[in-house]
């Protein structure tokens, strides 16, 4: 990739290691350390070297700019490495070896280190193709990484920095075209200009795809244009390639923009009824961009019927994409022309949901419709708009930045400023504004206000409400602020409102308190004049805070989703031994009030009550400790021998028996794992106990060798081995590889985790029930669960029968230990209940399943149906060869049919079909491979799906097949409504033999009653589930489902139709 003259220079004066090294850097991604990248390269292969070397030359590396303080290369320079290790062969090899050494998981882990691995998957996709690498790592970097790196779309971060075009055409179509679709969707949501990557886009000879997959690039590129304002050279798009507009929208878009809507209408008409060929009897209209200007050009002409096309419309669009991102704008729209027909919308719920949006155009038609409805604009909705001016004419989309400035001065005169500004850009683009192509209606203000009001006064009675607590840690003590949150129908809690102290002075009248909320409440006192938010009220902190130890609805008032957790403590006291004497001294300062509050990491504080016998020790030692020479060791003795009955003591010196009440007994260095619900998961901690199942909890290998505490009455002493409790911890923590990867909250040799939610918490607990003899697992009261030992694919015990019409019925037991058996039929609804690989027992137990168990398992479900037995699963006979797997590792008895099935499985392998020989075309020996393998499942009654990649053709293959077997039958073609047209120039293109049919117009029984031999059929989705009776009725030599990811969803009304054919 192209690179700075800086950085080119650095690179041209590495020697072959060097480059080679920030190659692999490149290739990692993550930060990481020298041991790792030495680990890395030495099993690669490639160079044997040693630790020191890897060490001295990351240093230089580092000296040269090349790669920051966490040993990574700028994405720019990762890039250009990245490229330059595949053209030299050996990129794929070195990723695979990455993976398997730093597996990435998406379930647990440290947040960062997720978060840079999913981001090296989604590279490491897009070097290889791999969708799936790419669809996975992209989902878990929008929805968790946001707040742990600044990654913008991980696409523009692939892509724009630098965009390198050689790189870029080196893509297969179909990578560029994603890889495109999301910069350019980021760019236009976000109003962030590549002008890099649209000069590509520009090029002409830049996209070496056919001219039918140059489609979708040339309406992305028209979109942009749009918005940024230039309408030239939008129109010589489109008039340069008039097929890939065909029913897009645009040329009506045009037509509107530059102030002639009746014309615009005309032409959207047109496009609508090219769509419309394909669709069924509802019609089908645009989504999108154009979409918005052809029901913004139905509302600027307000003819008779206009607003009821554009409620239509909009149906239409939400029911082909509901819950699509894009169609907030679409229900503004509607919202505003029902308010007009005197159907008053729920604005709340809209509202909210522009609150969180910050898409561009989005943002835009949302307040418009607000404005037109006669609703104030709110300041937050205000503020939204002038950003989006503001980037907009940084970024040169000026059409948006124009039509932003033009609403900002009309719903606000304190705005006016942007006025001239708007005029000079609207004369200079050639258009018309869309702000004032209606007049708001101030009749509707008020009483959308009073709906506003009255639906937000019902929600809140519906929603469950709780009280939270914020602290703010000040002077050794807490400050708590009392907010009310409400749960939304998504079961997310609010951001809360806060609650008058005085208010909360008489919580009887808050029915939802909480026992512990109310006692915290008790300790409010009035400590001045009833006036202001809190009515001169105030916490007495010494009351309070014993209070709210241990409530579970506890956050940081700087991060309010961050939990905290409050624990009760004692003061502690330490004799160390410094040379000639000895220093006593309080691990902390125990403040001047009755109560002190210690933080110990920046989410738990132990909050501390302090009795005159602490204050009167701490008297004797003073602020800053008691040093005492070691010859009075006897006197301290005597000292901590009485303080150890009221407080812990940690002491370097041990105490002896002579003239003591005091017991020793042998410190117990077994590391104690304590696990507490923390937000929505688990927190992990790990102590020692010195006194056994009593007494205090102290860090492993950390602090003094002897420590003296009253434990059940008694006053005893330990001497502690720290070499052994540190030797101990780590033997657990190497034992549990879900403690290194889960997140660990402060530094590492705090060992404290957070495990994300109750599955890392149960993966934890299976690796350490496998050590239970060297760990002490402790829980909070009623919070207990376990975790049975793993069990695996070997243990199930699998029957197959023959049944009637020849499906397969199993049955079978899993047999776990010698007590517990479980049927096959349970353990699988358990599986589909649990969606993880830990089975509920009940009880708070739980059977651990492996991984591979888990997939087989589901493998079975997805075939599997229920079976008239009470104890069988019914699979159909196709699904023998995907079962093949369980059946192998599984201890399974098996008849003849499933024998024999196998065997036609076997058969059908070693059968190779000849290309026919009237396909017009020579097929290339991929294309060869795909039309046998097709052809041998279809010998076989299985279905294929072709995934070959943008550009390599599956139109091609798919015409082959059906050729192959046209002179059996009719065959059917089912495709998104703007394919329809491809199929049916590629099928006169490459198989002119073929007799094709368009299924539209209104003589469809006659096309169907004349079907034969030779007959290709084309039709829509759409009409595929208007017509799926008349369909169904055909015995089709084959069918093919172009775009099949329209189907996938199974319990939609189209996929149910698919499955109906019979082929």
């Amino acid at each position: 990739m192209d690179l700075s003259d800086s950085l080119a220079q650095s690179l041209t004066g590495l020697n072959s290691f060097e480059r080679y090294l920030l190659q692999c850097i490149a290739i990692i991604y993550e930060p990481v350390s020298v041991t790792f990248l030495t680990k890395c390269i030495g099993l690669a292969g490639r160079y044997q070297i040693s630790r020191v070397e890897v060490k001295n030359t990351v240093i230089g590396l580092r000296d040269a700019g090349l790669l920051n303080q966490l040993n990574q290369c700028t994405p720019d320079l990762a890039g250009n490495l990245l490229w330059r290790s595949q053209q030299e062969g050996w990129f794929d090899d070195f990723a695979r070896l990455v993976e398997k050494e730093a597996p990435v998981s998406y379930m647990y882990g440290k947040w960062a280190t997720r978060c840079w691995r999913a981001l090296r998957q989604f590279r490491i996709g897009v070097y290889t193709g791999d969708f799936d690498k790419i669809e996975e790592s992209q989902q878990f970097l929008a929805e968790h990484c946001a707040g742990h790196l600044e990654v913008e779309s991980p696409a523009v971060l692939v892509v724009a920095h630098p965009f390198d075009p050689e790189w870029f055409s080196s893509l297969p179509g179909s990578m560029q075209f994603f890889l495109f679709d999301q910069v350019f969707r980021y760019s236009v949501e976000r109003l962030v200009h590549f002008p890099e990557v649209l000069q590509y886009l520009e090029d002409e000879k830049a996209l070496t795809i056919s001219t039918i997959e140059q489609v979708p690039f040339h309406r992305m590129l028209a979109g942009y244009y749009l918005l940024q304002g230039r309408f030239d050279a939008l129109r010589s798009l489109v008039e340069k390639h008039p097929d890939s507009f065909l029913g897009s929208g645009f040329a009506g878009s045009l037509a509107f923009l530059q102030g002639d809507a009746d014309s615009a209408m005309t032409l959207f008409e047109k496009d609508i009824a090219q769509l419309n060929q394909y669709a069924g009897p509802e019609g089908t209209f645009f989504f999108g961009l154009t979409g918005v200007f052809c029901i913004l050009t139905l509302l600027s002409r307000n003819y008779e019927g206009d607003r009821q096309t554009v409620i239509h419309a909009v149906a239409t669009i939400l029911r082909t994409c509901k819950g699509c991102p894009e169609e907030l704008p679409f229900r503004f729209l509607d919202a505003y022309v029902r308010s007009v027909e005197g159907d008053i919308p729920d604005m709340l719920a809209l509202s909210e949901q522009l609150k969180e949006e910050d898409r561009s155009l989005t943002t835009l038609i949302s307040i418009l419709c607000l404005h037109w409805m006669g609703v104030e604009i709110p300041v937050e909705f205000q503020l939204a708009l002038t950003e989006l001016h503001r980037r907009a004419e940084e970024n040169g989309f000026f059409w948006l930045a124009m039509e932003a400035a033009e609403l900002l001065a009309t719903v606000d005169e304190s705005h006016g400023e942007l006025l001239p500004g708007a005029e000079k850009l609207r004369r200079q683009l050639g258009c018309r504004t869309i702000t004032h192509i209606i007049s708001p209606d101030e009749s509707w203000k008020q009483s959308l206000q009073e709906l506003i009001r009255v639906t937000r006064a019902a929600r809140g009675i519906e929603q469950t409400i709780r009280l939270c607590w914020l602290v703010r840690f000040v002077d050794n003590m807490l400050l708590l602020t009392p907010k009310e949150q409400k749960r939304s129908s998504s079961g997310q809690w609010s951001k809360g409102r806060a609650v008058g102290l005085n208010r909360l002075a008489e919580p009887d009248a808050f029915e939802y308190l909480s026992e512990q909320d109310r006692e915290i409440c008790s300790a409010l006192e009035q400590v001045g004049e009833s006036s202001g938010k809190n009515g001169g009220f105030a916490f007495n902190l010494e009351k309070a805070l014993p209070a709210i130890v241990g409530h579970p609805f506890v956050f940081l008032e700087k991060s309010q989703q961050t939990p905290v957790e409050l624990v009760a403590g004692e003061p502690e006291l330490v004799v160390e031994s410094q040379g000639d004497s000895l220093f006593i001294h309080f691990v902390r300062d125990i403040g001047e009030g009755d109560v002190v509050v210690w933080q110990e990491t920046p989410t738990r504080y132990r909050i501390v009550r302090i009795t005159d016998e602490h204050r009167r020790v701490a008297e004797i030692t003073g602020r800053n400790g008691l040093r005492v020479p070691v010859a009075a060791s006897g006197q301290v003795l005597d000292a901590i021998g009485n303080i150890a009955s009221f407080m812990t003591v940690h002491s370097a010196i041990d105490v002896g028996m002579d003239g003591q009440d005091v017991t020793a007994v042998t410190a117990d260095p077994t590391p104690h794992i304590h696990i507490i619900p923390y937000g929505s998961g688990f927190r992990l901690e790990m102590f020692v106990q010195p006194f056994s199942h009593s007494g205090p909890y102290l860090k492993p290998g950390a602090g003094e060798m002897n420590i003296m505490a009253e434990v059940k009455g008694r006053r005893l002493q330990a001497r502690r081995n720290l070499l052994l409790e540190e030797a101990k911890a780590r033997e657990v923590e190497e034992s549990c590889p879900m403690l290194d990867l889960a997140i660990d909250l402060e530094q590492e040799n705090e060992r404290e985790w957070h495990l994300l939610d109750p599955e890392e918490c149960l993966q934890a607990l299976l690796e350490l029930e496998e050590i239970r003899d060297r760990v002490v697992l402790e829980w909070p009261e009623g919070e207990k669960i376990a975790v049975r030992r793993q069990t695996g694919v070997n243990q199930l015990n699998l029957n197959i029968r023959t049944s009637q019409q020849d499906w397969f019925a199993l049955s079978g037991h899993l047999q776990v230990d010698q007590d517990v058996v479980i049927e096959l039929k349970s353990l699988l609804e358990q599986v589909q209940k649990s969606h993880s690989r830990f089975i509920p027992m009940g009880d708070g137990q739980f059977l651990a399943l492996t991984q591979e168990f888990r997939n087989r398992l589901e493998e079975l479900i997805l075939f599997g149906e229920e079976g008239r037995e009470d104890n069988e699963i019914y699979v159909h006979p196709l699904a023998a060869l995907a079962l093949e797997g369980l059946t192998k590792q599984a201890q399974t008895k098996v008849d003849d049919g499933w024998r024999q099935r196998l065997q036609a499985i076997s058969n059908a392998q070693e059968f190779v079909p000849e290309v026919p020989s009237t396909l017009q075309a020579e097929l290339r020996d991929y294309q060869v491979e795909g039309f046998i393998w097709m052809v041998r499942l279809a010998q076989l009654g299985i279905g294929a799906c072709l995934a070959d990649d943008m550009g390599l053709g599956k139109t091609l293959q798919s015409l082959a097949v059906i050729l192959y077997f046209a002179g059996k039958g009719p065959t059917l073609v089912v495709a998104p409504t703007s394919v329809c047209m491809n199929w049916e120039q590629e099928t006169s293109r490459f198989a002119p033999t073929l007799k094709l049919h368009m299924f539209s117009g209104q003589d469809r029984k006659k096309v169907i009653k004349r079907l034969g031999k030779f007959d290709l059929l084309v039709t829509s989705y759409t009409l595929l589930q208007q017509e799926v009776e008349l369909l169904e009725q055909v015995d089709w030599q084959c069918f093919a489902l172009d775009e099949a990811q329209a189907i996938k969803n199974a319990a939609t009304k189209r996929s149910k139709a698919a499955k109906r054919l019979k082929a």
